[in-house]
């Protein structure tokens, strides 16, 4: 029979080594999309996580969603689109826009395997991907969508392409043993 796993139980099962993905939030207003970026990035075990803000952040609501990942998920805040893509560039990452663009491709379409280490680029909820970012970083994804609406949730369109890099990489691994 099947049963649940305690919290215990499944921390033993999960790997310990980082994933080499980072994610960049560019200008999220939503406390609570960053506190689920972070939930997001601890899941993914991802390696860092890049906010760029421009307004003060509300650390208690962030804390509240977040529900303790920001202690275990290193992170960074910068002012500025610039600051954050140096980092992203001297970390040896590539950059990729999660935005439907006018060259954008479909996210099942790319092997992130390829491209070895991601920052995946997700924008502010209500204008996405800056332009200052768009017209910095060549590469962008978007998830295909069946409904009528062309947007999804910030956070939710992070975990997607989250898992979908994770899954590359991981089949990657599985290829090279």
């Amino acid at each position: 029979m099947q049963k649940q796993l305690n919290h215990y139980e499944f921390k033993q099962k999960q790997k310990q080594n980082k994933n080499d993905i980072i994610f960049v939030l560019d200008n999220l207003v939503h406390a609570e999309n960053i506190g689920s970026a972070f939930r997001i990035a601890d899941a993914f075990n991802i390696e860092k996580l890049i906010i760029i803000s421009e307004n003060e952040l509300d650390y208690k609501k962030i804390e509240k969603t977040a529900r303790n990942c920001e202690k275990t998920t290193p992170y960074t805040i910068y002012n500025s689109e610039e600051e954050a893509l140096n980092e992203v560039e001297t970390l040896g990452y590539t950059p990729v826009n999660v935005e439907i663009t006018s060259t954008s491709q479909p996210l099942r379409e790319i092997n992130f395997a390829d491209i070895k280490k991601v920052a995946l680029i997700v924008g502010n909820e209500k204008d996405g991907v800056s332009d200052k970012i768009l017209s910095k970083v060549p590469l962008s994804c978007h998830i295909e969508m069946y409904g009528n609406n062309s947007s999804m949730n910030v956070a939710t369109s992070l975990a997607i392409a989250a898992y979908k890099v994770s899954e590359d990489f991981i089949i990657n691994k599985k290829e090279v043993l």
